[in-house]
């Protein structure tokens, strides 16, 4: 394990390239949209193929902002659910986070319901109009309320 770590930090040389082996990248990622559905099905694991789909993440505390942030990275549309957050300076802690993410990521960032929704859209998407009906759903897409 140690000799592994310095061959990937570079400090060691490797025997041959064969001995170490690659991890493999996946698609599969878990979504937070269990809060939205049964219990029976809080563990199932969602794979998102098109990137036109919305990633929703429901925040409780800031601590699980890295969730959030590899989805934008990535380029998914996303939608931050802080609704569950009661300290206004968490809030505001973790809205300016996000700001900051956006910004970096070209994305940009509006709030879809007043009571503390956000849509992050990377700067070559748009929302569709079918995932906008989801999320009025599921209840989070409230402009007019």
């Amino acid at each position: 394990m140690l000799e592994k770590f310095l061959i990937s930090i570079g400090l060691k040389q490797p025997r041959s390239v064969e001995s170490i082996p690659e991890d493999p990248v996946s698609t599969v990622r878990p979504s937070s949209e269990n809060r939205f559905t049964s219990e029976e099905y809080s563990g199932d694991v969602k794979v998102h193929e098109p990137k036109d789909e919305v990633e929703i993440k429901v925040l409780k505390t800031f601590s699980e902002i890295h969730n959030l942030g590899m989805s934008i990275k990535d380029e998914y549309i996303v939608a931050m659910d802080i609704r569950d957050i009661e300290d206004q300076t968490e809030r505001r802690r973790i809205l300016d986070f996000v700001t900051g993410m956006a910004f970096v990521s070209n994305s940009t960032i509006r709030s879809i319901n007043k009571d503390g929704v956000f849509l992050i859209l990377p700067s070559n998407s748009s929302l569709p109009s079918n995932e906008r009906e989801r999320l009025q759903d599921l209840g989070l897409y409230k402009i007019n309320v």
